[in-house]
């Protein structure tokens, strides 16, 4: 998967609205058709209302070895009052003990907030002893879940067909991690899926449903996403466990999720990603995004939001140097400081959490992908890293809070202040 980068213009601001097709952080992995094998078909309940038999029968056989036991702590529930700050981590760590390292960083660093891929056939041994390293010091993950039709870019014309398969897979895939994640997404960024952008391109309808409607390309992802719901919403039902469905959105085509509700596509959580400049307008208050600015046009569905793929546009930038110090390098790390305080600000929507996109850069990848990290590696942090655990309210080490007050990011009081306020 590639990221993509589109310039939005706003009066004489321009503005980096970057979104990615890979969710998650840690072990850059990126997954296509070829990483992916075929798993045996499982024994599920057939998609549909929740059925008597689901809340009163045997539960349904999996096509996965059964689920360990819930750890305690289960998840943490979702903030109240101020949001999560998070990060995101592909599939982890590649040892045990490489996850210990990375469970011990996000504590220190109190991230609460964590999103990881679930490619739905992977041996997922490593990413379970992760996220229960992460439930076991109070925070949560969201996985983005990736089933074959995250690869698969085919329109399909019998949809009770594609519904019916979208909800098997997703079905097998939550139940058995059900007991560590409560919060799943619904595949990741699929405004930018080749078939859609033909039917729709991305950023030209804005809050109406109508370009949406009548095309087969949009009608082939409904049933997709509404197998996915389903089943999601009925391994919630019959295990009693509060699982949500996250739907993620991009750009400024909030008439996406009006077409996705109309088709009966049900979710929970809202899901947003956004890497604005420093020289952009507020998320409070841009009206590219129509009116209100983003929060205000997300909060209007009702949902809870999580912006959970967000870091500064300038990384984006073709002078961008990932070099503290540097000219390109720093204007990023006062975006981050600047719109981060504006969110901390804001009352336009109920927000959950901000989750940095990402943990670690991906030197293997080419510019852009390579460096979004908040570290070089493991024992290699950036500057980037001291902001991030001062909004979330982290442990920083004198030289650490040092390199933030003496850029004029946060001043001392501020990094108090979002210490004492964040969630416990």
């Amino acid at each position: 998967m590639k990221r993509r980068l589109f310039i939005k213009s706003s009066g004489s601001a321009a503005a980096a609205v970057v979104l990615t097709a890979c969710g998650g952080g840690g072990s850059a992995v990126d997954a296509s058709p070829a990483d992916v094998t075929s798993a045996p078909a499982a024994a599920v309940p057939q998609p549909g209302p929740v059925a008597p038999a689901l809340g009163n029968g045997s539960p349904p056989e999996s096509a996965v070895p059964a689920s360990t036991p819930a750890p305690t702590p289960a998840p943490a529930a979702p903030a109240a009052g101020p949001f999560n700050v998070g990060v995101n981590l592909h599939t982890g760590g590649t040892s045990m003990s490489h996850n210990a390292r990375i469970a011990a960083l996000l504590q220190a660093r109190n991230f609460k907030r964590i999103r990881m891929d679930y490619f739905w056939t992977q041996d997922q041994t490593l990413p379970r002893d992760l996220i229960a390293r992460i439930n076991g010091y109070g925070g949560s993950v969201e996985m983005s879940l990736q089933i074959s039709y995250q690869w698969d870019h085919t329109v399909y014309t019998d949809l009770a067909a594609v519904q019916a398969k979208a909800y098997r897979e997703a079905y097998t895939a939550v139940d058995a991690m059900k007991d560590v994640v409560h919060d799943f997404e619904l595949l990741n960024e699929v405004q930018l899926r080749p078939e859609i952008q033909a039917a729709v391109p991305w950023n030209s309808a804005g809050a109406s449903t109508t370009p949406y409607q009548n095309k087969p390309a949009m009608a082939s992802l409904a049933a997709v996403l509404r197998g996915m719901a389903n089943a999601i919403h009925d391994v919630a039902a019959r295990s009693g466990l509060p699982l949500r469905v996250v739907m993620g959105v991009i750009g400024r085509d909030f008439g996406l999720l009006g077409y996705l509700r109309d088709e009966g596509v049900q979710w929970d959580v809202t899901g947003y990603h956004v890497y604005p400049h420093e020289r952009a307008a507020s998320l409070r208050t841009d009206t590219w995004y129509g009116p209100g600015g983003p929060l205000a046009q997300l909060a209007a569905f009702g949902k809870p939001i999580t912006l959970n793929e967000f870091n500064s546009g300038e990384i984006y930038d073709a002078g961008y140097e990932n070099v503290s110090g540097q000219p390109v390098t720093e204007s990023g790390l006062r975006s981050t400081a600047r719109h981060m305080l504006e969110l901390y600000s804001q009352a336009e929507c109920q927000l959950e959490s901000v989750v940095f996109y990402e943990l670690l850069d991906a030197p293997s990848k080419p510019a852009p992908e390579n460096r979004f990290g908040l570290m070089s590696d493991l024992d290699s942090p950036k500057h980037s890293l001291y902001l991030a655990t001062a909004l979330a309210g982290g442990t920083l080490s004198s030289a650490e809070r040092t390199a933030i007050t003496s850029r004029g990011l946060l001043t001392d009081g501020q990094i108090d202040a979002m210490r004492a306020r964040t969630p416990a």
